[in-house]
C-alpha cells in the first residue's frame, strides 16, 4: 500500500509540475506526531514547520511506522489548504492505528502535487536544523466536539500566551470567522454556517496552528 500511496504522490506531482514553485525540503521540519480520536474515526496531528519561502498548494502527507507500513495516507481535504511560507500547521489526517507509543519511530513523506520535484521524506522523530522562530513541538490545541452542531470549543491552555487570534475557513479557503481572545478556553457559535469542513486556524506569537473541523 506504501508503494501505491508515493506512487499516487509521483504521479499527482508530475501532472502539476508546471504550475509551481519547487519546495526546498530542507527548509521543513516534522515538529510532532500526535494522535487524536475524533467521533469514532482515528487521525493523526502531524505537525510541520515551513521555513521555507514557497507557499505548499496542496500539502499531502503520508506517514509510515519503522516497518514502511502506511499508517497514515493522503487527506483529500487538504487539496483546499496550503501552508504559508513561515508557518507552523498540524495537518490532521486519517490513521490506520488506534494510538501511537510515545517513542514511535516512522518516516513522514511531505509533498505538493503542483511541485515537479519528488515527495520529501524525513525519518521521525527528527532534529530541526532550519532557523526556526518555533512553538514547543508539543504546543498545540484540542477542538471538541467535533464534528460539531452549534458551538466550537477551543482548549487554547497549551499555547501559554495572554494574545490569541483565531480564524475559521471553509474549504475554499475564504475566511468566515475571525475571534480574538486572551482566556484559555473559547466558544464559538457556527451562526449560520453550512455544515462542511472547516478549518481553525489559531494565530499565537508570530506562528500558526491549523485543524480541521467538521459542522453538522
Amino acid at each position: 500500500m506504501k508503494k501505491l500511496l508515493l506512487l499516487s504522490i509521483a504521479i499527482i506531482a508530475f501532472t502539476f509540475s508546471s504550475k509551481s514553485q519547487n519546495i526546498t525540503c530542507g527548509s521543513f521540519c516534522i515538529l510532532n506526531i500526535n494522535n487524536v480520536d475524533t467521533a469514532g474515526s482515528n487521525t493523526l496531528d502531524v505537525t510541520i514547520y515551513n521555513g521555507d519561502s514557497v507557499f505548499i498548494n496542496y500539502p499531502i502527507v503520508v506517514v509510515t511506522n519503522s516497518l514502511g507500513d502506511t499508517i497514515a495516507n493522503i487527506d483529500t481535504l487538504y487539496y483546499f489548504f496550503g501552508q504559508l511560507a513561515g508557518d507552523t500547521v498540524a495537518h490532521t489526517i486519517p490513521t490506520s492505528v488506534d494510538s501511537i507509543s510515545a517513542g514511535f519511530t516512522g518516516t513522514v513523506y511531505l509533498d505538493d502535487p503542483t511541485d515537479s520535484l519528488p515527495a520529501c521524506a524525513y525519518s521521525y522523530p527528527m532534529t530541526c536544523s532550519v532557523g526556526i522562530n518555533e512553538l514547543a513541538s508539543n504546543v498545540s490545541f484540542n477542538i471538541y466536539p467535533n464534528p460539531a452542531t452549534t458551538i466550537i470549543n477551543l482548549d487554547l491552555s497549551e499555547l501559554n500566551n495572554t494574545a490569541t487570534t483565531i480564524k475559521l475557513y471553509d474549504v475554499t479557503g475564504k475566511m468566515v470567522k475571525t475571534v480574538s481572545t486572551t482566556e484559555k478556553t473559547l466558544a464559538i457559535d457556527r451562526g449560520d454556517l453550512r455544515s462542511g469542513i472547516y478549518f481553525v486556524q489559531v494565530l499565537v506569537a508570530d506562528k500558526v496552528l491549523t485543524k480541521k473541523i467538521v459542522l453538522e
